[in-house]
């Protein structure tokens, strides 16, 4: 494992309120801020980490530019990003990252981001085909980054289904898939936060 030494991690500071994706309406408190603690515990004991709780309760510019000055004032070169929030196919919607703020969202990174960065959004459906996650990998193809996300709706933070770009596979081993899934409903087991640092033989072996 190339663990991370230098990470970003933003995620919400608020809850929003109850709806068909936050059902008890701790989506911030319980879930994001949540795997957002977890991840930087994990990074800090490789390296450092800067992590954020951003103010969605602010306009939508408001919430960008946060996200931005956070992005501007973590040391260089990050080796990682990561965020935790609400996502649709086209949209890091806590954040409010889409088609409206993802090029400056891109050059943000270009900026602030070493060369093979890993970008992880741990979100709903930003790693559908097409989806922002893709997006984000062919426009930093250049600076070789690898962007890991979700393909569909799911938990938060423990979805098993994860595809990674430039090229949309899936990351789950295919002759491994349910030890994958097991894996990711054992509250115990941290792979959720490693595997984007491993490589597909040492999951495999993990998985064996």
């Amino acid at each position: 494992m190339n663990p991370p030494t230098n990470a970003f991690i933003f995620a919400p500071l608020l809850n929003e309120p109850p709806n068909h994706a936050n059902p008890n309406g701790n989506d911030a408190t319980g879930a994001f801020q949540l795997g957002a603690n977890q991840f930087e515990t994990f990074c800090n004991q490789n390296g450092q980490s800067q992590k954020l709780f951003f103010n969605n309760g602010a306009s939508e510019r408001g919430i960008f530019n946060e996200i931005l000055h956070g992005l501007a004032i973590a040391p260089a070169q990050l080796d990682t990003v990561a965020y935790f929030g609400h996502g649709t196919k086209d949209l890091m919607a806590s954040a409010k990252i889409g088609p409206g703020f993802l090029d400056e969202f891109v050059t943000s990174l270009r900026g602030n981001c070493g060369s093979q960065a890993i970008i992880i959004l741990y979100a709903c459906s930003c790693g559908a085909p097409g989806g922002i996650a893709e997006q984000i990998a062919n426009k930093l193809s250049d600076l070789s980054v690898t962007v890991f996300s979700h393909a569909v709706d799911g938990h938060s933070f423990r979805n098993p289904v994860v595809r990674r770009f430039p090229g949309g596979t899936r990351v789950a081993p295919p002759d491994r898939v349910q030890a994958w899934l097991d894996a990711f409903k054992d509250e115990s087991d941290d792979l959720w936060m490693r595997f984007p640092f491993m490589t597909d033989g040492e999951i495999r072996a993990e998985l064996s």
